[in-house]
């Protein structure tokens, strides 16, 4: 009776519970709109290349990244089953059989046997809710792991779009610097015959030369970086180097349209890594209320049931049973609760400032990648500019050496500058491009067709 009242009374104990983590503060809008366009999440579809939407495809099956990420998200669903097992009362049986021998001296010897059956049981009232704290706090940790491996699936398909347009640019420079050369023979080859025929000097025929040996020269390290950004496709993909055709990658797609950057409040929504970050925070504020509630009395109920016979028929004769009840707190632990109280404390501070700087470091993200993109296109507009005035220039020095009234250097040095125009435009162009796919990142485009949200609430829910 009297365990009962003690029961009783302590059923209305305070289970405790974290505090809510404070609002971030954010701006209305972003100081900078990109465009209007509705960005899919599959945004790379896009660039129109099948070769890579199936890149992506093969990338989010069987990337090491993402089975990385899995196996860590399997083992804290494990460490939270595990945890959420003591809420639950605890069983454990056993059986004995126990034979012995006794020969007294100058007597017969004594037999004897012995069986046994029992049940133990143990329970823990979660009376101040440790136990449900430390399992709510497994379970955020499961929220972030599943955001974390949605964070390495947006990583992936930028860094995948990344490399597979830097092959398309540096192919797409050989292709200009092999049509450059052949431009260059041929103007050898008048050089030549105008030099045979008095009309040229050696200086000029030595000087062409010179140039295409100098492009030459950029030639070999584009080739190496095709082979390099092949590797880095394949390992990418969770291949190993040579393991994919990439020879449809030989020209840049053209521009994707501006998107629209929305208000900063849907980034909080919208990037994986910021609602990992948050998950984070929850689980630091229930581990907070399982340390204070680690201070407070604990209350336990051990059942125990045996059975024994010294034959096996006879093993269900003899019985005994008993329930007990015990209540511990602690009185000196030398301040280690107290302490531990305090470092998750700290704990829960760092995870606020960690979450404050990611949400931070997205809102910056997607306010550089605006900027970018409207400075590159100007630049692209202004060497457009340049490439038709140096192309003009050089039809007209072209003219004017035929007709000697300026020397082959001028003509020669605008070829050069005609050139590398083109080969800049390219860069320009990929530039461009990597500057658009990282846009689409940091607004947290390029995850939800590989591991959409189960409903459309504000929780987060597992893949």
């Amino acid at each position: 009776m009297r365990v009962l009242l003690l029961l009783f009374l302590l059923t209305g104990c305070h289970a405790f519970s974290p505090a809510p983590p404070p609002a971030t503060m954010l701006p209305q809008t972003f100081r900078t709109e990109a465009g209007s366009h509705e960005m899919a999440d599959q945004w790379w579809r896009d660039l129109q290349s099948p070769e890579l939407n199936s890149l992506m495809d093969e990338a989010f099956r069987s990337a090491p990244d993402m089975r990385t990420a899995l196996a860590r998200l399997e083992q804290a669903r494990a460490t939270a089953e595990k945890t959420g097992s003591a809420l639950w009362p605890s069983l454990d049986g056993s059986a004995d059989a126990v034979k012995s021998w006794v020969k007294p001296d100058a007597a017969n010897l004594v037999e004897s046997e012995a069986y046994g059956l029992g049940l133990a049981a143990s329970y823990e009232l979660d009376l101040w809710g440790r136990v449900r704290a430390l399992r709510q706090a497994d379970l955020s940790e499961v929220q972030a792991s599943a955001f974390d491996l949605r964070t390495i699936a947006l990583s992936l398909s930028g860094e995948i779009a990344e490399a597979w347009i830097s092959l398309c640019s540096a192919r797409e420079q050989l292709a200009v610097l092999d049509a450059q050369q052949r431009t260059n023979s041929d103007i050898l080859s008048t050089l030549e015959l105008r030099f045979a025929n008095s009309l040229a000097s050696a200086l000029d025929v030595l000087q062409q030369r010179e140039a295409i040996a100098e492009t030459a020269t950029r030639i070999s390290p584009l080739q190496a970086e095709v082979t390099r950004l092949e590797n880095r496709l394949n390992l990418l993909a969770g291949n190993a180097p040579g393991t994919l055709d990439f020879s449809a990658a030989t020209h840049l797609p053209e521009a994707l349209p501006l998107p629209a950057t929305g208000l900063p409040a849907d980034l909080l929504r919208d990037r994986p890594d910021i609602r990992a970050s948050w998950q984070r925070l929850l689980e630091a504020g229930w581990n907070l209320a399982a340390a204070e509630a680690d201070r407070m009395p604990a209350l336990r109920l051990t059942g125990k049931f045996e059975q024994n016979g010294d034959e096996l028929n006879r093993i269900f004769d003899n019985w005994l049973a008993n329930l007990a009840a015990s209540l511990t707190a602690p009185i000196l632990d030398g301040g280690s609760r107290r302490a531990e109280v305090k470092r998750q404390e700290a704990i829960r501070d760092e995870r606020l400032a960690s979450y404050e700087k990611t949400v931070f470091t997205a809102l910056s993200e997607v306010d550089t990648g605006v900027n970018t993109i409207l400075k590159q296109i100007e630049l692209l507009d202004a060497l457009a500019m340049q490439h038709d005035a140096a192309q003009a220039a050089l039809g007209s020095a072209r003219i004017r050496y035929q007709y000697g009234v300026v020397t082959y250097d001028t003509a020669l040095s605008l070829l050069l500058k005609l050139q590398q125009l083109d080969r800049t435009a390219i860069q320009a162009r990929a530039s461009l491009l990597i500057s658009q796919t990282g846009l689409c990142r940091a607004l947290g485009k390029g995850w939800r067709s590989a591991f959409p949200l189960t409903s459309s609430n504000s929780k987060p829910e597992l893949p």
